[in-house]
């Protein structure tokens, strides 16, 4: 028997990699576990005075029609479940609420006057236009591409995607092919593909795979999605890494995220993990983001708690609110002067679209800084920034063009977001747009040439410019109106 026993354990333990998204649940939810024992307690207890008394009394029963029932009383069972499920939704709330609360009285912000500089690697290219462009650049029958993301390659930002099998029995077949690197700074079609035979990667399996292998080495911890450096002609997997740190608040057992440093997978196989401190000094990891991009939304999220829960819930004095467009989801990573930051623009609490608070994250440090605007120095937030676009040229036929991916960028401490408008088909960029955030003035251009000397402050457009601009558009719509009466007075004249 103890041999089976053994015999059992073992095999779980071997293929504990799949079992790990049911582990770490209960690892970052052990109120859970908790009130499980607390409920089994109760329920000890109750059935232990239930078998002392049962002999003692007899069931009441009344008699209808000659049948003999029960008088109604709650059943043991209905109670245990009801018990059950209370304790659950306590601990549902109680989870959701003390992290982020615990985070906003324990997180430092470094107060800021102005953002840095971001104008010397401004990313021109959206994931989607990205997407295709390396889609239509691969030749591997194969392949397809995975996850993006955006990473700091060769001192630009670039968009990776890495080859990975396409195919379910592909992917028990061959290996992982490598990555395919688009460069984000440029609005031309670019896509450099360098080709790696990975021991181990996304997708692959079974023993093969990425993320059996890096639970392997490190259990309790979460993974954001790998992302890929080509450096001294080889192919490095990176993946940032989450632990969590166990906290006691009366009695009831919580957890706190923390960074807790980067797996480094080079194309052999090899696994390394370096801690926050290693990571920072590391080579292949310079000038690169190690932070984790899911950690950072979670703390300027929890910024909204600082003022303590009878004001999140109820008053929302100088309480924020993170806006997303659409899929383009924040924090946005910014190559700044003072290096890669993860930005999140915060707006009040409410209706309201303007910017309140800026943070920026650190993306090496997860050091939170913060820009606190003055009420009347109200600036737009990237939800209203693509109305104005919208409104500023009226003739694009918005049912077939979308606004994407709206970025800041910060030139003299002054915030622009820039908007890329492209065919819902994806085939290329038509034009980039920049929204002055202080006045909603718009901008747009069209070539490198011009965007280039825009981010860098060479040309600004006068506003000679943008009244001739609006004086043609005002000419075009008018002609266009002239147009249209006189189609309508020639379907009259032939009815």
């Amino acid at each position: 028997m103890g041999l089976f026993i053994l015999i059992i354990f073992s095999i779980i333990y071997f293929f504990r990699p799949w079992l790990h998204s049911f582990v770490i649940y209960f690892v970052k939810n052990p109120i859970i576990i908790e009130i499980v024992l607390i409920w089994g307690i109760v329920n000890w207890f109750l059935l232990k005075r239930k078998g002392k008394h049962s002999q003692k009394k007899k069931p009441q029963v009344e008699v209808m029609d000659d049948v003999e029932i029960n008088v109604f009383r709650p059943s043991y069972m209905n109670f245990s479940m009801m018990l059950f499920f209370f304790l659950f939704m306590i601990s549902s709330v109680f989870s959701g609420i003390i992290v982020p609360l615990e985070l906003s009285h324990t997180l430092e912000y470094k107060e800021i006057s102005a953002l840095p500089d971001s104008s010397s690697n401004v990313r021109l290219m959206p994931v989607n236009i990205a997407y295709r462009y390396a889609k239509d650049s691969l030749q591997l029958s194969q392949y397809k591409l995975g996850t993006e993301n955006i990473v700091n390659i060769h001192g630009f930002l670039a968009w990776t995607f890495p080859l990975v099998p396409d195919g379910e029995l592909l992917q028990l077949m061959i290996k992982n092919k490598g990555m395919v690197i688009v460069d984000a700074t440029v609005q031309e079609k670019n896509a450099e593909i360098v080709e790696k035979d990975m021991e181990i990667g996304e997708t692959m399996q079974i023993f093969d795979n990425l993320f059996w292998n890096l639970y392997k080495e490190k259990y309790f911890v979460d993974v954001e999605d790998p992302y890929y450096i080509a450096w001294n002609n080889d192919v490095y997997t990176i993946v940032p890494a989450i632990s969590y740190e166990y906290k006691l608040y009366y009695g009831l057992i919580y957890t706190l995220p923390k960074f807790e440093g980067v797996f480094v997978v080079s194309s052999d196989g090899t696994i390394e993990f370096f801690d926050p401190a290693q990571a920072q000094e590391n080579e292949l990891l310079k000038n690169n983001r190690i932070f984790p991009e899911e950690l950072a939304r979670l703390y300027i999220e929890s910024y909204a708690f600082k003022d303590g829960l009878i004001n999140y819930f109820f008053i929302h004095e100088d309480q924020v609110d993170i806006q997303d467009l659409d899929f383009n989801r924040q924090p946005f990573l910014l190559d700044t002067e003072d290096g890669l930051k993860w930005f999140v623009s915060t707006e009040p609490y409410g209706e309201s679209h303007g910017v309140f608070k800026i943070f920026l994250i650190d993306a090496r440090t997860g050091e939170i800084e913060r820009l606190e605007l003055p009420s009347e120095n109200t600036l737009t937030g990237p939800v209203k920034a693509a109305d104005f676009v919208r409104k500023s040229n009226p003739i694009v036929d918005w049912t077939r063009f979308g606004i994407v991916e709206p970025l800041p960028f910060s030139r003299e401490g002054k915030l622009y977001w820039k908007v890329v408008i492209v065919p819902y088909d994806s085939a290329g960029i038509a034009y980039q747009a920049f929204i002055d955030a202080e006045t909603n003035d718009v901008v747009e251009l069209e070539t490198n040439e011009e965007i280039l000397e825009f981010i860098r402050g060479i040309h600004v457009p006068e506003k000679e410019e943008v009244e001739e601009k609006e004086d043609y558009i005002a000419q075009l719509k008018q002609k266009i109106k002239e147009v249209e009466e006189l189609i309508n007075k020639l379907e009259e004249g032939q009815n």
